[in-house]
């Protein structure tokens, strides 16, 4: 696949200087030779982003600060390529929450004070299509909070994709419990602080977010903030994990700041496998602890074959207000999606005897038939 060396849609283009920096040191520096241009590129947008984001950051300090979280965020969770991001498109139509829009996203810590410049860029940087299917990016769709998160912190998942010579150490950063007491501290403090943001952004409304690594981490959350609700999506996990897979190749082929490991592919397959076993494990266990107006299980099958009603299931189930006034607009980007293509892939005997050997848990939790 081509790359294009001034990538205009680079995740980190918005990254807080600071943090770039300290990117750049944690992985000694090391960026392969073909990608220069674009690290250069990066350095410099950050560069000149950076004090605008500093007398954004001051002016701000005090009102977010003193933003409350009161109303509990909804939560979308599941594993990457189950279904999150229509689901959560669906539910942004609904003009009670407040979510994570791409200038808020790409360039959070500018996103006030530079929003008007930035909505204009972005609309112009931003590709009709995902590179790793083919749903649509737009200023008016939200975007995974990860990727907000990632601009002012190294400790989040999806800088694997620029730095995959490290990758097991950032997808590791999804589950809490790995990371030292320091960097749990860290977390939570910049984690916190976006919300804050977004809500002050949004004027108090509740908030709608979806990052699948937060599957990882839902006992968290509802310990830091009581009154979340979680919406589960699941899918028939051949599929998730091939797609899995794809998705992070292609997001490297594109945004890689470094060269792969040798063995990639096959390291690769291992890692996404094991991290869903423990992602699916552990969300088990937390999912018995939590009541029933605060989580909610949805089929994906069943969802793409009437979107609608699961809505008002989701809607009834956790008590969330006003699904008839929302229903109009959900409905009008129900129909915008049906000419949607959906990738195919073939499933390799290797990676089924891996599926088959540690997600046995998962098929009989769902409901799911194995291949032999």
């Amino acid at each position: 696949m081509g790359r294009d060396i001034f990538n205009t849609s680079h995740y980190l283009l918005g990254v807080r200087f600071d943090n770039w920096l300290r990117l750049l040191w944690e992985n000694r520096f090391r960026i392969s030779p073909r990608a220069i241009p674009q690290a250069l590129y990066i350095t410099g947008t950050s560069l000149l982003l950076f004090p605008f984001a500093l007398l954004e950051a001051a002016i701000f300090a005090l009102p977010i600060k003193r933003s409350r979280i009161k109303k509990g965020p909804v939560y979308i969770i599941g594993h990457w390529r189950s279904g999150t991001t229509y689901l959560q498109n669906l539910m942004s139509k609904d003009k009670n929450f407040g979510w994570f829009d791409p200038v808020s996203t790409a360039t959070f810590s500018n996103c006030t004070l530079l929003r008007p410049l930035l909505a204009a860029i972005q609309k112009r940087a931003l590709k009709k299509a995902r590179p790793m299917d083919n749903m649509e990016y737009k200023l008016d769709l939200p975007m995974e909070e990860a990727f907000a998160l990632a601009t002012i912190s190294p400790l989040v998942i999806i800088q694997m994709i620029s730095f995959p010579q490290n990758f097991k150490k950032y997808l590791g950063t999804a589950f809490l419990d790995d990371l030292t007491p320091s960097e749990k501290r860290e977390w939570y403090s910049s984690y916190d602080y976006i919300l804050r943001k977004l809500t002050y952004i949004n004027k108090g409304k509740p908030l709608l977010l979806k990052s699948p690594d937060n599957t990882c981490r839902v006992r968290e959350i509802k310990q830091r903030y009581p009154n979340a609700k979680f919406v589960n999506i699941y899918r028939e996990p051949y599929t998730v994990v091939m797609s899995t897979i794809n998705m992070f190749i292609k997001q490297m082929d594109l945004l890689a700041l470094q060269e792969r490991p040798e063995r990639f592919e096959e390291l690769i397959e291992d890692t996404i496998v094991d991290e869903f076993e423990r992602m699916y494990r552990e969300l088990f266990e937390t999912q018995k602890t939590l009541g029933k107006d605060d989580f909610v299980d949805v089929c994906y099958e069943t969802f793409a074959a009437d979107p609608e009603k699961e809505l008002e299931r989701i809607y009834g189930e956790l008590g969330l207000p006003d699904f008839d006034a929302a229903r109009i607009e959900m409905e009008k980007h129900i129909e915008s999606q049906k000419d949607y293509k959906k990738n195919r892939f073939t499933l390799s005997d290797r990676l089924r005897r891996k599926i088959n050997a540690r997600l046995g848990f998962y098929f009989e939790h769902y409901g799911y038939a194995m291949e032999e």
